[in-house]
C-alpha cells in the first residue's frame, strides 16, 4: 500500500530543493508534476488524490481546461500590461464581479496577504477622511489565532509574534488600543474592545472560518452580531474571505450564508483557478471612491494571464454550480468521516469542502499526531494537511473531485488513522 521510494531523477529534484530553497510550509518531499481535477502524480508517475487543493486554490478542480485556455491565451497574445495601460480583461474581471458578487468596485493583487494589506490601507485612509479619526491613530482590529498573511504588516495582525521580525506594524491586531483582547468567536471580547475604543476603530477584519488555526467555525450567529456591531458603531466590516470564498465553503462568500453584506471583500487562492497568483479587495463606491491613483498598485498584479483566468474562473463557478457541488460533497466528505466511528477522531469542523478531522487528544502522541497522520496518508496517496498544531488535519477536496474518487479517499484516510499508531520511524521525513 505504501508508495515505493522515489528515483534516483525524483530524489535529486527533492535534494536539491532542500539544498537550495528556503522558506515556505516544510512541503512533504514529494516533486508534484502533473494535476488533473482531483488527481495529482509525482515525478514518478505515482497518483495522489488531492484532499488539499494546495489550501482551497483548486475550487474549479486542477487543470480546468477553460481557465487554463484563457490564461494560456492571454500569455500568447500578450502577456504584460500593467499600471501604464489598461488590460482588457482586468475591465471584463469588474464586471463581472459586480455582476456575481455585487460589489461594484475591484482591486486586484497578486496573494491573499497582499489583498488584506490593501484591504488596511483602504480602511485607514477611510477612517481618517470619512470617520474623522485623528491622525496617526487609525486603528484596525482582528482576533486571536488569525492568519491574514505573512507579510511584515499581515503577520501584525496575529496574536501571536516573534521578537525576531519586531517591530511589528503598530495600531492592527487583536488588542484594542486600549488593551481589550478579542478572542475569536467570543462576541462579548468583540463588544468590549468597539465599546472601549470605537472612536479609533476603522475596521474589524475577520475570517468567517479560520483556515490556517485549523478550519475553526465560531458560534452560530457570531458573525451577524460582529457585523452588527460594525454598524451601530461606524466601523468598516472586513470579510477575508480568501480560503473560504468562490464556492469552497459552499456559498459564493462565506459571509452570505450568515446574511452578511461585508464592506470590503479579501479573495484570493481560487479567484483565478489555481492557474496564475491572483488576488482582489472588492467593495462599493461608498467606501472604495476614496481611494486615489497611485494609493494602491503593483507591476504585476491583475496581469492578462491571470484576469483572463479569472474571469473564465468565475464562469467556472457559476456555470458548473460549484457552491452546491462544495456543499453537497462536503456533506457527504463530512458523513464518511463520521460513520467511520473512528476513536481517533472526536469531530469535523468547516462548512462545504473546508473541512478538519479533530483529533482526539487521548490519542496524540509521539507516533500519532496531525504532522506523522498527513505524512502517512500521503505516502498512501491521499494529500491532507496538518493544522492546529498537530491537533486538527485539513481535508479540503476540490469541489469537482468525483464521488467515487471522495470515498475512495475518505477510505484511505481512515486506514491511514488505524494503522498509523503501528508504524515507527520517519515518513517521508516526518519523525
Amino acid at each position: 500500500m505504501v508508495i515505493p521510494k522515489f528515483s534516483e531523477k525524483a530524489q535529486a529534484i527533492v535534494d536539491d530543493y532542500e539544498a537550495h530553497i528556503k522558506a515556505g510550509f516544510n512541503p512533504l518531499p514529494i516533486p508534484i508534476v502533473k494535476a488533473d481535477n482531483a488527481k495529482l502524480l509525482d515525478m514518478d508517475g505515482n497518483e495522489y488524490i488531492d484532499f488539499l487543493s494546495f489550501f482551497a486554490v483548486a475550487n474549479m478542480g486542477h487543470s480546468h481546461p477553460k481557465i487554463v485556455e484563457a490564461a494560456c491565451n492571454a500569455i500568447k497574445d500578450c502577456p504584460l500590461v500593467n499600471t501604464a495601460f489598461i488590460n482588457p480583461s482586468y475591465a471584463k474581471l469588474g464586471v463581472k464581479i459586480n455582476e456575481i458578487l455585487g460589489y461594484s468596485r475591484t482591486i486586484c493583487m497578486c496573494s491573499g496577504a497582499d489583498a488584506t494589506d490593501t484591504a488596511t490601507k483602504i480602511a485607514r485612509k477611510w477612517g481618517y477622511t470619512k470617520k474623522g479619526i485623528k491622525d496617526g491613530e487609525s486603528f484596525i482590529l482582528t482576533t486571536s489565532a488569525c492568519y491574514h498573511g505573512l507579510t511584515i504588516s499581515t503577520h501584525s495582525f496575529a496574536s501571536t509574534r516573534r521578537d525576531v521580525f519586531g517591530p511589528y506594524v503598530p495600531n492592527v491586531g487583536s488588542t484594542s488600543p486600549s488593551g481589550v483582547f478579542v478572542e475569536y468567536g467570543n462576541i462579548e471580547s468583540l463588544q468590549k474592545a468597539i465599546e472601549a475604543d470605537h472612536e479609533r476603530i476603522s475596521a474589524f477584519m475577520v475570517e468567517p472560518i479560520q483556515g490556517s488555526a485549523g478550519i475553526v467555525d465560531p458560534p452560530k450567529g457570531y458573525l451577524k452580531q460582529a457585523f452588527d456591531l460594525c454598524k451601530k458603531y461606524n466601523i468598516l466590516f472586513i470579510a477575508d474571505e480568501v480560503q473560504t470564498g468562490l464556492g469552497r465553503a459552499g456559498a459564493l462568500l462565506k459571509s452570505f450564508d450568515e446574511d452578511i453584506n461585508p464592506d470590503l471583500v479579501c479573495l484570493g487562492k481560487a479567484l483565478a483557478g489555481g492557474v496564475a497568483p491572483l488576488s482582489a479587495v472588492i467593495g462599493n463606491s461608498e467606501v472604495m471612491d476614496i481611494i486615489d491613483h497611485g494609493d494602491i498598485g503593483s507591476t504585476m498584479a491583475a496581469n492578462p494571464p491571470a484576469t483572463a483566468a479569472a474571469v473564465a474562473a468565475l464562469e467556472v463557478l457559476i456555470d458548473e454550480d460549484i457552491c452546491a457541488q462544495s456543499k453537497e460533497k462536503g456533506e457527504i466528505l463530512k458523513k464518511l468521516l463520521l460513520d467511520a466511528n473512528c476513536e481517533e477522531i472526536i469531530g469535523v469542523s468547516g462548512s462545504g469542502m473546508l473541512r478538519a478531522v479533530i483529533l482526539n487528544p487521548e490519542s496524540i502522541n509521539d507516533k500519532f499526531n496531525g504532522a506523522r497522520l498527513a505524512s502517512f496518508c500521503a505516502a498512501n496517496g491521499v494529500l491532507v494537511n496538518s493544522a492546529g498544531g498537530g491537533k486538527r488535519v485539513r481535508i479540503c477536496p476540490p469541489p469537482t473531485i468525483s464521488e467515487e474518487d471522495l470515498r475512495k479517499g475518505v477510505e484511505i484516510f481512515i486506514n491511514c488513522v488505524h494503522t498509523l499508531k503501528d508504524v515507527s520511524g520517519p515518513i517521508l521525513g516526518v519523525k
